[in-house]
Parts: structure tokens; C-alpha cells; sequence
């Protein structure tokens, strides 16, 4: 089998750990690597050729597929200039910083026969994976209600000046966490959430986005969902939580760490999907893997991946719907 042909396009903290997984790969060939920023502090395969822009990468080297790790506001001109030249193209999420430019990356894919596919690694993470199987097989009943949350920890001086950039980012914590909270419950109740409304607020004072989301939605057959994302700078670790009520009984949801259901009352059951010792950044790098590999896994036997584009697009109207919601609420 030959070796499929990629090129990186965005070598931050995420490119970096893509790097990591492609060429660790059967197969798989790091051909091109695109950066406007100096790269150090980084092995780069031999043989690869470095452009400092995507368009050059694009243009004169010979590439199967991108993978794109971009700040929010170029995913859209640098995915359908990808689809343009014939590649495939697996994007970290957001898919783009609007809807409308979205779905034109959607329908730009379906035309050219391209696979679209978003990096939402909740989907891959050992106790998702889990929970789904579970809720399939009746394990709490039907779902009669979910609540999700995610803090995420941050130091602004961490972060590149984007992240905060409202125009740049497309927005602040919705758009960056929320919007998997979103797609994870969706794919687990394996329908399509409503928006209803919603709270904005920042306490960040050295960022110019929202760091607190608070989000409700429901299903076409009137399941409610409430989500609440949180950028938090202080001395905590980040943390998630998803619970989802049954007619039969309840599931809690830990991302990086377990499983737990059973009847109401009752002792429950639990799975432990990670290895107690395992470092939370190795955990949230097992999604990132799993993700990845499914793009190329999907490429390989000609199938339609998880997480294609347009299966994600439920997630991108949710978060833009709360942005016009909320307009004005942080003033």
C-alpha cells in the first residue's frame, strides 16, 4: 500500500502533538510542514519539506491530505483552498468561526468527493466510547435528561494572543469547549440538539471572550440538556462531568477517567477506562490519537470517518445561535 502523502499545516502545541502521531504511523508519510513562526524545539521529519505559509505548502507540495491546526479564523479559507487542490482534510474544530462558512465547507467536500473530517476527541475518549456502547444497549433506559460540564484551566500568558481575540477565535470558551460538550452529547443521544438559551459572562479581566457559557438545549422529542463550559484561571485542575438520566437509571461520565451507572438507589457499576497513573496530559493526547487514526483508518478503506464535517455542524449552530443570544450580556 502506498504511503498517503501529508502535509501539516500549523505546528502549535496541537500540530505538535499531531506530528507526533503521523509519524509514529505505518504508512503514513510527514511530506510538508507549514508555520508562519520559526520552528523549534522540534523534530522534523527527513525529507519533509517547510514552507512559511499554507498557501505555498499547498501549492508546490504534493500531498494527499492536511491536517490543519490553525487559529480559528484561517480554518475556513485553508480547508476549502485544501478541498480546491484535491486533498482530504482532517481540521481541528472549530470547523470555522461561522456556519455559513461551514456548511460551504461542507458542501464544497460532498462535491469534490473529499473527505471533511473535525477533530472532536471526545468521541474517541476510552470512557465515551464506553458510555455509548452502554446507552445502546439500555444500560439506564431511555434518557430522559443530560447535564454536562467542562472547566478548563487557563493562563492567559500561556496562549497565544489569538485565543483571546474575539474576531480571530470566533469567541472565547463556546467555541473552544463548549461546542465538544455539544457534539458529545448529540452523538451519544444519536440526535440533534435545539438551542433555547443561554448565559455569558467573563472574570477573566486579561481576556476580551466569554470564559463562562451556560447553554440549554433540548431534542426534537423534548429531552432538556444543559452545558456549562468555564475557563478558569487559578490552581485548580480542569475537570468535566457528564450525566445523563435514564428511565432505569443514572450515568456519570468522566472524559479522563470512568464510567458509573446503575439504578437509582442502587449501588453502581463502573469502568475504569484509564490507568490510574497516567498523566492528564498523556489522557487528552489518547483522544488526539484515536482521532487522528480514524481519519487515516477512513481514507485507507474509502468509508466516511467519525466526526465528519457534517455530522459536526449540529455543534456549530448551537455555539452561534448562544453568541446571538447572548450579544450585549458581557457589556
Amino acid at each position: 500500500m502506498p504511503s498517503l502523502r501529508v502535509g501539516l499545516i500549523g505546528l502549535g502545541k496541537i500540530g505538535r502533538v499531531h506530528l507526533d502521531h503521523l509519524t509514529a504511523m505505518r504508512n503514513v508519510k510527514v511530506v510538508a510542514i507549514a508555520d508562519e513562526a520559526p520552528l523549534r524545539n522540534v523534530t522534523i521529519p527527513s525529507n519533509a519539506a517547510v514552507f512559511n505559509n499554507w498557501r505555498d505548502c499547498l501549492a508546490e507540495a504534493e500531498l494527499d491530505a492536511v491536517v490543519i491546526s490553525l487559529p480559528h479564523a484561517l480554518h475556513a479559507p485553508c480547508a476549502e483552498a485544501a478541498l480546491e487542490n484535491g486533498n482530504h482534510v482532517f481540521i481541528e474544530k472549530p470547523l470555522a468561526t461561522t456556519l455559513s462558512d461551514a456548511r460551504r465547507l461542507v458542501r464544497r467536500g460532498q462535491e469534490l468527493d473529499r473527505t471533511l473530517m473535525v477533530n472532536m476527541t471526545h468521541r474517541f475518549y476510552p470512557p465515551l466510547r464506553k458510555a455509548y456502547e452502554l446507552l445502546a444497549a439500555g444500560a439506564i433506559g431511555k434518557v430522559i435528561s443530560v447535564r454536562d460540564y467542562y472547566m478548563e484551566i487557563i493562563d492567559p500568558s500561556d496562549f497565544p494572543p489569538w485565543f483571546f481575540d474575539p474576531v480571530i477565535a470566533g469567541g472565547g470558551v463556546a467555541i473552544t469547549d463548549s461546542i465538544h460538550l455539544i457534539d458529545r452529547v448529540a452523538w451519544l443521544l444519536g440526535e440533534s440538539l435545539r438551542f433555547i438559551g443561554g448565559v455569558s459572562r467573563s472574570m477573566i479581566p486579561e481576556t476580551s471572550v466569554e470564559d463562562c457559557a451556560e447553554i440549554l438545549c433540548d431534542t426534537k422529542a423534548g429531552v432538556p440538556v444543559t452545558i456549562g463550559s468555564f475557563f478558569f484561571n487559578g490552581p485548580r485542575a480542569w475537570d468535566d462531568g457528564l450525566t445523563l438520566f435514564g428511565t432505569e437509571g443514572v450515568m456519570k461520565v468522566g472524559a479522563w477517567s470512568h464510567v458509573e451507572w446503575g439504578p437509582y438507589g442502587q449501588p453502581s457499576q463502573q469502568s475504569v477506562e484509564f490507568a490510574p497513573d497516567m498523566p492528564p496530559v498523556e489522557r487528552v493526547r489518547v483522544g488526539h490519537r484515536a482521532s487522528i487514526s480514524e481519519f487515516v483508518d477512513a481514507l485507507r478503506e474509502n468509508r466516511k470517518p467519525e466526526a465528519d464535517a457534517k455530522s459536526v455542524l449540529n455543534a456549530q449552530e448551537i455555539v452561534e445561535r448562544f453568541y446571538h443570544f447572548t450579544a450585549g450580556q458581557r457589556e
